[in-house]
């Protein structure tokens, strides 16, 4: 095969995962490691991806700078709720993104006594690390640094062995199918969080209704209620309740 037309199956498959292997890589494509490592060197100075240690990843995401700040009353507002149905000695899991960020900024000023935090994200961990009345418990992982979040294998298995009250995830698309995001490593995540806890909790403004990101994580079935803000039409409403999922508009 060509280099150009490895290339572009080589581009193509990571858009497709998120990352992939450089092992992962040598089997699909039967050649040498030398050979995909100079590929991966040219597929990264196209910008679109990021090497990493044993492979290459899709960077395909809106900075957090900017990501913050869409939104952002809806997504405070989202955050308030969440924190309203929280009560003292909850265990909850927090997922990494820019709503459950404003939900650790309200926990941080609640003061909502024997609260148990567990989170991926370095952010939310971050503006909780003073906190007393908060326990705060990280997972491991590699850092994936355009979300802030911990993923991979060792994240996979702790969360894997974890149960909780109440697990907050973000999602970066809402259609009839379901939750997605733009990371398979991300949706992986997402998806042992859903499995840990007894009550999960989307928290998504309304501009991800309609979007279709790359990694399917979970069918609306799979969430107790979707928090969301005044944003979302009511077709999208009906259409949640027959997938027997609550909605949620503030």
């Amino acid at each position: 095969m060509f280099t150009e037309k490895r290339l572009i199956k080589e581009a193509d498959l990571i858009k497709q995962r998120g990352s992939v292997s450089v092992q992962e890589l040598m089997e699909y494509f039967q050649v040498s490691d030398m050979t995909i490592r100079r590929d991966l060197q040219k597929l990264e100075a196209s910008g679109k991806f990021q090497r990493f240690h044993g492979g290459i990843r899709i960077l395909d995401e809106t900075p957090l700078e900017q990501r913050d700040g869409v939104q952002l009353d809806e997504k405070k507002r989202i955050a308030q709720y969440c924190l309203n149905l929280l009560r003292p000695k909850d265990t909850i899991i927090l997922d990494s993104g820019t709503t459950t960020y404003q939900i650790a900024i309200a926990l941080a000023e609640a003061q909502i006594p024997n609260i148990t935090v567990i989170t991926n994200s370095l952010r939310a961990a971050y503006c909780l690390r003073e906190q007393e009345n908060i326990t705060l418990v990280m997972c491991g992982g590699e850092l994936r640094h355009s979300s802030q979040s911990f993923v991979g294998s060792v994240s996979r298995d702790f969360f894997e062995n974890i149960f909780v009250n109440k697990a907050f995830i973000a999602t970066g698309g809402i259609t009839e199918k379901g939750f997605s995001t733009t990371s398979f490593a991300e949706a992986e995540i997402k998806q042992m969080m859903g499995k840990a806890s007894a009550e999960t909790y989307i928290v998504a403004d309304s501009t991800k209704f309609g979007n279709r990101s790359l990694n399917f994580f979970a069918p609306l079935s799979h969430a107790n209620q979707i928090v969301t803000d005044t944003g979302v039409s009511d077709e999208w409403c009906d259409m949640m309740k027959q997938h027997g999922t609550d909605i949620v508009k503030v």
